[in-house]
Formats: structure tokens, sequence, C-alpha cells
């Protein structure tokens, strides 16, 4: 069984940080038309339960802090790896392949709940 260190070569701290920024950039592309597709899904739902509400509806505050919120989050990923790389820094480095690719996952996921939140206002709020 070979030695999983040598499996996994050696980075250097700014080497972790440019790994996960460089994907910052791919989690990013793939969240902002996520968010903006669910947005716009909840702002017509509300806007159909409403019906002929004058206001406009735009959680402008809501999404840009969304996307600062979902960013810190992101750095927990370095900063996770470079605590777990004390231990085991082979171990820590695969997780932080992972803990992206499932990071990513559950942030698409997260990113719908306007969606969800719109269905749920436009169901209870269709017949008023």
């Amino acid at each position: 069984m070979e030695n999983r260190l040598e499996l996994v070569p050696p980075m250097t701290a700014w080497q972790i940080i440019r790994w996960w920024e460089l994907r910052r950039l791919l989690y990013n592309a793939i969240l902002l038309p996520i968010g903006i597709a669910s947005v716009m899904d909840m702002m017509m739902q509300i806007e159909s339960a409403i019906r002929g509400g004058d206001d406009e509806f735009v959680p402008f505050l809501g999404v840009v802090a969304y996307g600062v919120i979902a960013n810190l989050c992101y750095s927990f990923g370095w900063i996770v790896e470079f605590v777990s790389r004390r231990k085991d820094r082979a171990d820590a480095r695969l997780r932080a392949e992972k803990q992206f690719v499932t990071g990513l996952w559950l942030s698409c996921l997260l990113t719908t709940a306007p969606l969800w939140f719109g269905l749920i206002f436009w169901l209870t709020h269709r017949n008023h």
C-alpha cells in the first residue's frame, strides 16, 4: 500500500489559498444563475399571489447579503484545511476536495430557498 503523503503533493499555505480561491470563481459562476433564477421565480410567485400590487418587490439587500455571507462561508474551506492539516496533511488535502464538492452542492440547494419561499407564499396567498 502506497503512502498517502506520496500521492498528495506538498502545498504551501499560499498554494492552499490559491487552490480554494481559483475555485471560488467556479463557485460563484454556478451560484449566480441559480440565485437569479430563484429570486426571479420568487418575485413572480409573490406578484402572482398579490395580483395588482403597486409595489415592486425586489429583495436587493437580501441578495447582496446572501452573496457576501456565502463567500464568507466559502472562505472557511481553506481555514478548515489549515486546521486539519496539522494532524494529517494528506487527509486534509483529500478532504478539502470533497468539502469543495459537498459545499458547492449544499450551496446550490440553499440558493434555491427563494424559489421555495415564493412557492409557499403563492400557495398560502393565492386565494386572497
